[in-house]
């Protein structure tokens, strides 16, 4: 972790999913970094990462199309931030080829003449998570903190593709992850230790095994409420549907009665340290109730 105080700007990638029915999370994280200094500059004509099916079906599609992102970050000189854990997986996967195999770079940039752009491999990705624990520092996150959540025992669920493959990645021990739960504790939280915190929320296959999907949710949910936890706090909009939007589902499957676990991105867990407002931070939007939880703050959704 750097912590030291130079100036930090991004282009910033949004995804899909917080442009639209995330669109809570987008807003979250624009708050936060202009709170904390952090500079970003939205890629609007950024297209669609294709969430790993495309690379599934049409790798050379693949690679040209987030090559495009790519080439449209370096021309602004700026490294890429995101939000999402599949934005930043595709992202950094299709870069390290492009990086790694001059032929791969070389048939990207054939693709991307029509559109204007070049790209020569000089983008870094990178994801809020990391800016926040790596770049910025929990000591210096800590500083800014101007509603400490104390006393509030929070679950940090990471997801699998921020973790992993852990050599494309390298900032967390895929088993034994700290970032979240620094940025946690720097809020003033208490983070809960608890099984499934690196395990599949189950998103990837909801829509062609939802039984399945909502089994795994629901399994991470029931671990992180009988470890004593208030709420769940994930750095990944696909995540947060998954255990916000499916949670009833998955507790009905289980047989468990609905657990009510509110569901945080990361942007609205700092938020609100930071002293934004549930309103500003837009927690009315989410599926399972923040209200009670909010009260323990002194805060309230209206």
């Amino acid at each position: 972790m750097s912590g030291d105080a130079r100036p930090l700007s991004y282009a910033y990638y949004t995804g899909c999913v917080p442009k639209q029915s995330g669109r809570e999370l987008d807003v979250a994280t624009r708050l936060v970094c202009e709170r904390l200094g952090i500079g970003l500059r939205e890629m609007t004509g950024a297209p669609c990462c294709g969430a790993g099916d495309v690379d599934e079906t049409r790798p050379a599609l693949n690679r040209a199309v987030n090559a495009v992102t790519l080439a449209q970050a370096e021309r602004q000189g700026l490294d890429i931030l995101t939000i999402c854990n599949v934005c930043t997986l595709n992202l950094r996967a299709v870069n390290a080829v492009l990086r790694e195999q001059p032929e791969e770079l070389a048939r990207a940039n054939r693709a991307l003449q029509a559109g204007g752009y070049a790209y020569s491999g000089s983008v870094e990705v990178t994801h809020l998570l990391w800016v926040l624990y790596r770049d910025l520092g929990p000591e210096r996150l800590k500083a800014a903190v101007a509603r400490p959540l104390r006393g509030l025992a929070t679950a940090a669920f990471y997801g699998c593709q921020v973790l992993r493959p852990s050599d494309l990645h390298g900032v967390d021990d895929p088993d034994d992850p700290r970032s979240l739960d620094e940025i946690i504790a720097a809020c003033g939280a208490d983070p809960v230790a608890y099984e499934g915190r690196t395990d599949c929320c189950g998103w990837p296959i909801v829509v062609a095994r939802e039984d399945a999907a909502t089994t795994a949710s629901g399994a991470i949910i029931a671990s992180a409420r009988d470890a004593g936890a208030e709420l769940i706090v994930t750095p990944c909009p696909l995540c947060h549907i998954s255990l916000d939007g499916y949670q009833a589902v998955g507790a009905q499957r289980r047989g468990e009665p609905e657990p009510h676990l509110p569901i945080l991105h990361l942007s609205q867990l700092v938020g609100l340290a930071l002293g934004l407002s549930p309103i500003q931070l837009r927690l009315h939007r989410h599926v399972v109730s923040a209200r009670a939880l909010l009260a323990r703050l002194g805060l309230a959704l209206a």
